[in-house]
């Protein structure tokens, strides 16, 4: 028994008196092959460390960062929930030492503050294109994301999705924002109407367009201004009237506490990364540079975006990428009844009702906007109530789209029926 005693006693005491540690446990939505360069540069000051980087999405981020046993050391990451949490539960080290103003910085970019969380680049949102593929397909380069609704884009687009990219979820919440709700869901599932995929990543939509697998695309000019580096076709323009997206890092509190947590966040903002950061695998802006483009920067509203997050990323899901078949379908008609002659009033009534159902999100902002439903929708409450309202949302679009396919059908049928009767005649 005393043996027993004696090792719980040793066992214990080993884990409060953990030393710290030369090993840096880094999360990041980052890649690691865009961070190895910097990480390679540290080495060199700092030759002991070495470095487990764990590359997630956000959600399963999140799921990571909520277990009390975790040991990660630093967050790196465009997505500000990843810190709430890590705010929320005061397990963020103190950033005092750097000498830097987070609170100013983070206004400047984001108007949001999380205390020790440090901003050391931004990216830019807008179009990637691929010149080529435009060419070939004789396609005029798009200037804004607006333009992507127009017929002569379908099925050459590809974007990634809310749930799947911070980024995306930015892009979504961005065009909310500026257009109201229901002119921006239109957008939105216009757009939809015209994709060719929905790719499973922020970074599969440069990688889709730089293969000729679609002409265009919603992205970050990091990713852009990556792959322009080695193809020349590779073209990009700046969202008119979007927000900069920063890139924040964070050290965090753990048991097996690293040595060098700090002093990693301290050479990002040295001058020696600051100068190559454009150049660098990261391919961000540094914190004094300009972009390379004019753009009309319009801050985001982050306590909105917050509130709704989980929202907009299960509606996505359910009304764009559960639905691209039939969005695609119904688009690809409503064009063509759109191109028919001499349409009748009652025949615009009809193509009307038609746009109505397909771009018309199957819950309203006042809905939206209710806490009892956001509450249900929380990454801890996803209970049968809230699977009822997802369910709901998708049966709802599913049914809507299968109506404006019906309509439009008809008229083309109807038009088709009435040439042949007046060929006859």
């Amino acid at each position: 028994m005393m043996r027993l005693l004696l090792f719980v006693f040793v066992f214990l005491s080993a884990s409060s008196w953990a030393q710290p540690t030369n090993q840096l446990i880094i999360l990041t939505t980052f890649t690691r092959e865009s961070l190895q360069p910097v990480l390679d540069a540290f080495q060199q000051y700092y030759p002991d460390v070495s470095f487990s980087v764990l590359h997630r999405r956000e959600t399963s981020g999140l799921h990571l960062l909520n277990q009390d046993n975790h040991d990660i050391d630093v967050v790196l990451s465009s997505s500000l929930s990843l810190f709430s949490t890590l705010e929320e539960q005061q397990r963020l080290l103190p950033l005092e030492t750097l000498n830097f103003d987070s609170t100013s910085q983070q206004q400047r970019f984001m108007q949001h503050t999380i205390n020790n969380v440090v901003i050391f680049g931004y990216s830019g949102l807008g179009l990637m294109w691929n010149q080529d593929y435009l060419d070939k397909h004789h396609l005029p380069r798009p200037e804004r994301w607006e333009d992507l609704t127009a017929p002569e884009y379908f099925r050459h687009l590809v974007m990634s999705s809310p749930a799947r990219s911070g980024t995306t979820h930015v892009m979504v919440e961005n065009l909310l924002q500026r257009y109201g709700w229901k002119r921006g869901w239109q957008i939105i599932l216009q757009i939809g109407g015209n994709l060719a995929a929905v790719s499973a990543r922020s970074y599969g939509v440069s990688d889709s367009i730089t293969r000729g697998l679609a002409g265009i695309g919603l992205t970050i000019d990091s990713h852009a201004f990556s792959r322009q580096k080695h193809f020349p076709y590779i073209g990009f323009t700046y969202q008119p009237h979007s927000p900069l997206l920063p890139g924040y890092v964070a050290a965090v509190r753990n048991t097996n506490q690293a040595l060098h947590s700090v002093a990693l966040i301290r050479f990002l903002l040295s001058e020696e990364v600051q100068k190559k950061l454009a150049q660098d695998t990261l391919n961000k802006y540094a914190l004094n540079q300009t972009l390379s483009q004019p753009l009309d920067i319009t801050p985001i509203n982050l306590t909105q975006m917050q509130q709704r997050t989980i929202l907009i990323k299960l509606l996505f899901e359910q009304i764009v990428n559960q639905q691209l078949l039939r969005l695609n379908q119904a688009w690809q008609l409503i064009h063509e009844v759109r191109s028919l002659p001499l349409l009748t009033m009652a025949e615009t009534r009809q193509l009307n009702l038609a746009v109505k159902l397909a771009s018309t999100p199957p819950i309203t902002e006042s809905q939206a906007e209710d806490p009892i439903l956001l509450e249900a929708l929380s990454l801890n409450r996803q209970d049968i109530s809230a699977l009822h309202h997802i369910n709901q949302w998708r049966q709802l679009m599913t049914s809507q789209l299968d109506q404006a396919i019906a309509i439009c059908e008809q008229l083309i049928a109807s038009k088709e029926h009435r040439q042949v009767h007046d060929e006859k005649a």
